[in-house]
Order: C-alpha cells, then structure tokens, then sequence
C-alpha cells in the first residue's frame, strides 16, 4: 500500500512525464489500491483531470463518478469539492447545464458543510457560467454577485475569472459602464495572462456595444489571428462573438469570413459534429437574414445530419453511462451482500464467544465456590486450583485471538524485521506445543535438520504465533493417540535471501476440500457447529495464520482427507543475518530476589497486590506507586537503593512510556541505568517497541506469570 507522501513525491517526479506515463500510473494506483484512501481519492481526481485538460470530457467524468457515487465512504479532504466542481464543468462543456449546477451545487453544500469558505466563490463562478450559456443573464448576474461577494477569501486568480465573467454578462444586460468597470478589474488582476482569449471575446462584445470602433476592429483581428490555435469550446466562443456582432452590424464580410473558418475547423477534424452543427446554424440564420432560400435549404440539410450523428454520439454515451451505472450497482450490490454475510458471520461469533467465554468463567467461578465449602480438603482444593489455571488460560486464548483478529483487521499489525535464529526459535515454540500434545496424549515428532545456522532477520513473534496457531490447531482436532509431525525444508538461498517451507501434518479429523477452498482461512470460521462445540475454539486461529503468512509475503497450502487428517505447509522467506549478535554464554536466572528494592507502578490494585505477592515471595523489598508521577519522585527520593522498576503503562496523571523518559533525563544517580521493564495487557510488537523507544528495557505482558516475570527481572538485576 503506497502512502500518501509516496504518490505525492511520485506525482511530482511525473510533473514533465508523456502523457500516457502519467496515465499509466494513475491507472495502476487505482487497480492497485483498493482500500478507499486519500491516495485512491486523489488517483481519481488527478488521473480524471488529465483527460479534462486533454479536452476528453467523457473520460474525465466516467473515472470520477464511481468516486462521485461513494464519496462519503472516503476521509474528508478540500479535493472532494474539487471532485464534484470537474464533473460539473465536464457537464458544462456537453451541455448538460443542469446537471452542470447538481454537481457544482453539491460540491458547494460540501464546502459549507467543512467551512472550506475560500471555495464558495469558486463555485458560484462556476454555476454563473452555466446560466451565462443559456442566456439566462439575469440569474447569472444574481449568482455572480455572490461569487463577488465570497472573493476575499477566495485564491485571487479566482479573482480575474469572476470579473471577466461579469463584464460578460453586464454586457449582455447593456450595464456597460459595469462591464468596463468589471473587465479592467479582470485585467488588473492580470486577467490577460491567465486566461487571454476569455478576456478577447469580452473586451470585442464591450467595444461592439460601446461603439468603439477602432477597439472593436482591434479585438476582431486579435481574435481571428489566435482562432487556428484553440481547443473546439474556445473556438465555438470566439466564433459566436464574431459572427453576433457581424450579424448585428450587418457586416456580411465578417459573417462569411466567420463561416469559412468553421469549414476550414471541420476539413480538419470533420468528427467535431459540435462545430458542424453550430457552423450549419449560423448559416442558416445568415441565410435566412439575406432570403438566400436554397441556402437555408442546403444548412437545414447539412445541420440534420450533423444533429444526427450528436444524437448518435449521445445514445453511445447514454448506453455507456448505463452500463457503467449497472457495474457501479452491481459492485454497490456484492459490497452489500459482502457486508450483510460478515455481518451474519460476526453476529453468530458473538453468540458463540458469549458460550466459549461463559465456559470458562463459569469452570473458574465454580471451582471458586468448591474451594470455599473444601478448604480443609487440601487435595481437593488443588484439583480445583489446576482446574481454575486451566479455564484461566483458556479463557486468555480466547481473548488473544480476538485481540489478534481485532489488530489485523484494523490494519496496525507492524512486521519487524529484527535478529533471530531459526533454530533457537522453533525450540522455543517446540517447548510450548510439547506439553500441550503430551497433555492430550499425542505424540509430537519433528525434523528441523534442515537448519544449518540460521541467523535471520524478520519477526520471530509472528513466526512463532503462526506455528503455535497451526500446532494448536492440530492439537485441537486430532483423534485420541494421535501424532503430529513437523518438517523444516530450506527450499532455497542466495547470498541475502533464505526461503523455508514449514509443515505441520496431523492425524486428525481432517476437512472437506470445500471448507478448505472456501471457508477454512475466513475469521470466525469452523466446518460446522458439532465440531465448535466439541472442540472449542473461537474458529479465528487460520485465519490469523493465513493473514500473518501474507503480511510475511510467504504462502500457505493445504492438504486433507477426511477422517485421516490434515497438512499445513507455510513458506516464508527472511532476509539473512550477515552480522549476528554474538550468542554469550547463557546466564542461569535466579529468581531469588533477596535484598533486591523494586519500585512497582502501578494503578489497578489488584494488579498491584498480586505483583507484590510474587515479588515479596521471591525476597524482593516492594516500594509502590500508583501513578507515573508518583514514582518519578520515589525513584529521585532514593534512586541508589532502586534495583530496578516495574512500570504500568496505562496510568493517570502520568503514563508509563512519559514516567520512564522523566527518569531517564532526571540526571540522578543511576537514572540512565536503572532497569525499567514494563509490564502491560498492550503487548503487540509496536507496543513493545513504544516502551523500548522510551527508555525501558524490556516488556512483560498482562496477565503476570510468576516465572516469566522472575525470569525477565533477573536478567538486569
């Protein structure tokens, strides 16, 4: 996904591009990005306004309007106005005034609704030019004094546009003191360079109706000399001036001269049926003006086929705007139904995790009342305890996956790419899974000889969540006595780049090539409900792991049989470790804390009094604090006899990451050395980059494990 500084800085460096360069881009920006970004919001506008500029109107509207349609999906910025302004001038230049003002109305009602004020003038310029073209000119002025009116605020090139386009229309109203008044305003706020042929067909109208006619003659010249040079809708304008004053003096030269050069436009381009048709009207006017009858006969002839091929033209867009609109409703339609399933799909989530959460919860409460009526029956009340650790485990399992689910799809999962050693890493994951299938009286057998000192770089977390997820899941739905077998294959290696294929085969229930092919990586997902209630499980665990294997750039395949069981196989590439740290001797850590002082922060005091049970029965002294705050200042009322810091994250006053940076840059004795590991429920990899970029050492996630917390504090201590 490209961020919106990379497709700016991209759009920059394309500024002097070909064309089709350009349009290529944008095109592969919009086929690419298909979440509805600023990126993809301005890909529509930017890549639309090529063809604008290009004089390819349809182009321009038919990229905009699927934008146009779903706007309110995207974030709000200012170029949604801007959106709605091109295809109402779009609809301006083919005629179609009313539609013209429904965009450009919209795209006002959006500037007042974001009190983006230096559009209103912009957009009341614009609705004033669609009047102007139906010689509406007594709304055009209304709506143009409006435009007036918001032109302080506005960019002041808007200025010179708004006061040509009053001459305009106060000529046309015979206010030709206004209109001069106007025109020297345009022209004052260099009107002639930004926009010199709107201010010649003005400056010729205001000098025919002034009676000036050595200015008039001047205009007309200025005019016939730049014609070859203008796009079809400059050209028609200045045609129009040229043959209405003609024609109002009676000048049959001008008109003739006029006409010729609209026959010289269509040798040109003969399939500019716009000017065919408009030279063809005026000469039928010119025509009937003179009683030239076989003229007149021979222009309605022409203006018929000219209208002819129009209306054919429109049908063909007609037919391809209902086209479009049925695609457009058609994607509308499936997002829909997309939504109504997922929908359906979390809906019957939440049924079942209130179960899966409630069973748990309840094991735990329950064993809870059996301790209270069996406290003098000691082996009772440690069959309750391991009962309770279980139901407590799983009860987190469940509100893991959720968590996991929750962060992927939100789209802030942050993959790493840090040292670690494959080996060490499946060892540990190893470790964990081990107990789980002896648990389950399943025989777990590997085959990692594949790993010949695997120093890499990627996220050894991710890889193991992903492998302890499809252990689990072969635990989960294997048969009594069952196996497991897993399989490391390097599958290939240049001199920076190592790919492995990881597989994990079981002997379980296995799955239908159906759930396999259509359900078995969707969230919340299990092939049936017999199955959720006989196993258990929140049915999110695939497809977490299908999405970590993506966001890993590796792929993941399956094969099963039904009742002969299932195989995963992941393969991921990582970059190789060229330079490794060190691997030192390993420290036995001691968790006897004996004449350790610790500083504990911490606001929940449940959390508080089970952190001080765990250290105070490991011979640790306890000093505590209940805010970030707080234990700044205890850490600076004895920062020598401070052993190290435990910090909360989530506190009042102050919070954990702003505590440890106060201590770090408190300038007391050991404060750059002090030991602060965190100790938090927000335990993602960001998070724990959040607490190291603070100044803490190390992290412990929420709930506490006696022995990892142990374990971790004797590493500094």
């Amino acid at each position: 996904m490209m961020t919106y500084e990379e497709f700016d800085k991209r759009c920059d460096e394309l500024e002097n591009a070909p064309l089709q360069e350009r349009k290529t881009f944008f095109a592969d920006v919009l086929a690419g990005e298909t979440e509805k970004t600023d990126v993809r919001m301005m890909a529509f506008f930017r890549y639309a306004l090529l063809f604008y500029r290009a004089g390819n109107f349809l182009a321009a509207r038919e990229i905009l309007e699927p934008f146009i349609i779903d706007y309110k999906s995207y974030r709000y910025r200012p170029e949604i106005i801007a959106c709605f302004n091109l295809v109402g001038v779009v609809a301006y230049y083919v005629q179609e005034y009313a539609l013209s003002r429904f965009y450009i109305r919209e795209g006002l009602k959006i500037a007042r609704e974001h009190s983006e004020v230096s559009r209103y003038a912009y957009e009341y310029n614009n609705l004033a030019v669609t009047y102007l073209a139906q010689q509406d000119y007594e709304k055009a002025l209304e709506v143009i004094r409006e435009a007036e009116k918001n032109m302080p605020v506005s960019d002041e090139v808007m200025h010179a546009y708004i006061y040509r386009n009053l001459a305009e229309i106060c000529c046309h109203l015979d206010r030709l003191d206004e209109a001069k008044d106007a025109l020297a305003k345009c022209v004052a706020y260099r009107g002639r360079e930004i926009l010199p042929e709107e201010v010649r067909i003005v400056n010729t109208l205001l000098t025919y109706k002034s009676g000036d006619t050595a200015g008039y003659k001047r205009c007309c010249a200025e005019l016939r000399e730049h014609l070859p040079q203008l796009h079809a809708e400059e050209f028609l304008a200045s045609c129009k001036v040229l043959f209405d004053c003609g024609m109002d003096a009676g000048d049959n030269a001008q008109v003739e001269w006029v006409l010729d050069a609209m026959d010289a436009y269509l040798r040109r381009d003969p399939k500019e049926a716009q000017v065919g048709l408009r030279a063809e009207t005026c000469r039928y006017e010119y025509a009937k003006a003179n009683g030239n009858t076989a003229l007149m006969l021979a222009a309605l002839e022409k203006k018929e086929t000219y209208y002819a091929l129009v209306l054919a033209r429109k049908e063909e867009v007609h037919v391809r705007d209902v086209g479009r609109y049925l695609r457009i409703g058609q994607r509308l339609h499936n997002a829909l139904e997309s939504e109504a399933g997922a929908n359906r799909t979390k809906t019957r989530f939440l049924a079942n995790m209130s179960h899966d959460i409630r069973t748990p919860i309840n094991g735990i409460l329950g064993m809870l009342e059996v301790i209270r009526d069996c406290r003098s029956d000691e082996a009772r009340v440690d069959d309750c305890l391991g009962k309770i650790d279980i139901s407590a485990k799983h009860l987190l399992s469940l509100v893991n996956d959720v968590l996991d689910m929750s962060k992927i799809e939100s789209n802030s999962f942050v993959v790493d790419a840090k040292p670690f050693n494959l080996a060490r890493t499946l060892a540990e994951v190893d470790d964990i899974v081990r107990i789980q299938a002896e648990q389950s009286g399943l025989r777990l057998y590997t085959d990692h000889d594949d790993v010949h000192d695997a120093d890499l770089l990627g996220s050894a977390l991710y890889l193991k969540k992903i492998l302890v997820n499809l252990y689990s899941n072969a635990i989960k739905y294997n048969k009594p006595g069952g196996s497991i077998t897993t399989r490391l294959c390097e599958v290939s290696r240049t001199a920076d780049t190592a790919v492995y294929a990881f597989t994990i085969r079981d002997t379980g229930i296995g799955m239908t090539q159906d759930f396999i092919d259509n359900h078995l990586f969707e969230a919340f997902s299990q092939e049936d409900n017999a199955a959720r209630s006989q196993y258990g499980g929140t049915g999110l665990g695939m497809s977490i792991v299908s999405q970590l294997v993506q966001k890993m750039n590796g792929t993941i395949t399956v094969e099963s049989t039904v009742g002969e069981g299932s195989s995963f196989t992941v393969t991921l590439p990582f970059a190789i470790d060229h330079d490794p740290p060190a691997a030192g001797p390993e420290k036995e850590a001691s968790t006897d804390l004996h004449g350790k002082r610790l500083l504990v922060v911490e606001d929940n005091e449940l959390n508080m009094e089970i952190a001080e049970f765990m250290l105070k029965s490991a011979g640790a002294e306890v000093v505590k604090a209940f805010d970030g705050e707080s234990a700044v200042r205890a850490f600076a009322a004895d920062p020598a006899g401070c052993d190290a810091i435990l910090m909360d994250l989530m506190m009042p006053v102050m919070d954990g990451y702003a505590a440890a940076r106060a201590i770090r840059a408190s300038g007391q004795p050991r404060a750059g050395t002090v030991p602060i590991i965190a100790m938090s429920a927000n335990a993602y990899a960001e998070d724990v980059k959040k607490c190291l970029d603070s100044g803490m050492n190390a992290h412990i996630s929420k709930p506490l494990f006696k022995d990892v917390m142990l374990r971790t504090i004797a590493r500094f201590v």
